[in-house]
Order: structure tokens, then sequence, then C-alpha cells
């Protein structure tokens, strides 16, 4: 069984009803989406599970993406496979591993704990013009900075500043996209918070950064 397919059997357990979305997903779902909302112009693939998690506006999921206590900013780009906010075991102190010790969520169908002794969810935030590669894994509690590209396969148990490429199992930091004062820039000027209009009349100066800044260097 793969690890998204046992992600979604464990969480469907918990879901008594449906969120209905804020923004405009497909007219026919064919992807579970729960206690989650949307923005404008955003789009879900085939098969991928969402729960309690806000996707930005012109956000996009890509087929089998699981996703859970997510915040996932704008003009993200998640690619197919990809897991964000998998839930915890304990890795030390605890002799075991196993939820029926420590939890009342009764994975297996029981449980020996009498109180949840143990946080199993946390809560991640994704940044906005976020790029995460096919099968990527992003562990609970973890930031992603704005601009970051996380590389295909890659598990990051850490946060990952603004524009930086993380690549490989545990994910580490390989360069970054653009200069400091570039990306102090970028940062101070949140293209992604613009209206539509300005948008459209400005896309193609996010084809070249420094471009971009001398061009815009005097609107902030």
């Amino acid at each position: 069984m793969s690890l998204n397919s046992y992600l979604k059997r464990i969480l469907v357990k918990l879901v008594k009803k449906s969120t209905p979305a804020t923004g405009n997903p497909q007219p026919e779902l064919n992807y579970s989406f729960h206690f989650s909302t949307m923005g404008l112009n955003c789009a879900i693939g085939k098969d991928c599970y969402v729960y309690n998690t806000h996707i930005g506006d012109y956000t996009y999921l890509s087929s089998n993406v699981s996703v859970v206590n997510t915040d996932i900013g704008k003009f993200c780009s998640i690619a197919q496979g990809a897991c964000i906010c998998l839930g915890m075991h304990p890795s030390s102190k605890f002799v075991s591993t196993h939820p029926s010790f420590f939890s009342l969520s009764k994975q297996n169908g029981m449980t020996f704990s009498d109180k949840n002794y143990f946080e199993e969810m946390g809560k991640t935030k994704i940044g906005n013009d976020v790029w995460i590669g096919v099968n990527a894994i992003i562990l609970d509690n973890v930031t992603i900075g704005n601009g970051v590209i996380i590389g295909a396969g890659a598990v990051v148990t850490n946060d990952i500043p603004p524009y930086a490429v993380a690549v490989g199992v545990p994910a580490k930091i390989i360069r970054y996209r653009f200069e400091k004062d570039e990306i102090e820039f970028l940062e101070d000027f949140k293209w992604w918070n613009k209206d539509e209009t300005w948008l459209k009349t400005n896309f193609q100066d996010l084809h070249d950064i420094k471009l971009f800044i001398k061009k815009h260097a005097s609107d902030n």
C-alpha cells in the first residue's frame, strides 16, 4: 500500500462532513476536500486529499497530492504525489512508536491509551510562489518561505528560508535563486498580493529579476 493511500485511509475516519470550497473547484469533484478553503483561480487534481487546509489564490495541486493542516500561499505549484504534513510518531523517550499506546485515534481500530499523550498532527506553512516537486514530502510544523523550490523526492524536515532551492533526503539547501538584496526586494514588494489588473499589465516583468527590480524599485 502506498503512503498516500495509507494516509487517506487513516484521515477519512476523522471526517464527519465536508466543508465546501470558497474558491472555484472543478464542477465534477474527483478529489477529497474536507474542512478546507481555497482562494480564486485554484485547481486541484485527481485523487488529491485536502484536509483542514487553506489554499491561496492561483495555486494548483497536481494529481494524488495529500495535504493536511497546512496554510498554502498564492501562486504555488505542487506536483503529483507530494505529501504535506503527514502526522507524527514519537521517536525518543516513548518505548513504542505505535499510536495505540499514546493516542485515542484508534488507527488500527483500538487503543490501550486513556488519553492523547503525544501531538500527532502539527501545522505546516507554505509561502507564496513555492514550487514543490514530484513525490516530495514536507513534514509537520515546517515553514517553507516564499519563492522556495523543493526538489522531486525531497524529504523536508526543517524550515526552508525564502528563495532557497532544497533537494535530497533529508532536504538540504544547495543554492539560492537570487542574490540577497534581490530576495529582500521581493520579500518587501510582495508581487503575489497585487491585483489582477497589475498582474495582467506587468506579467512580463516577472521574466527577469534584474529588470523587475529596476522597473519597480520606485513602487515600494
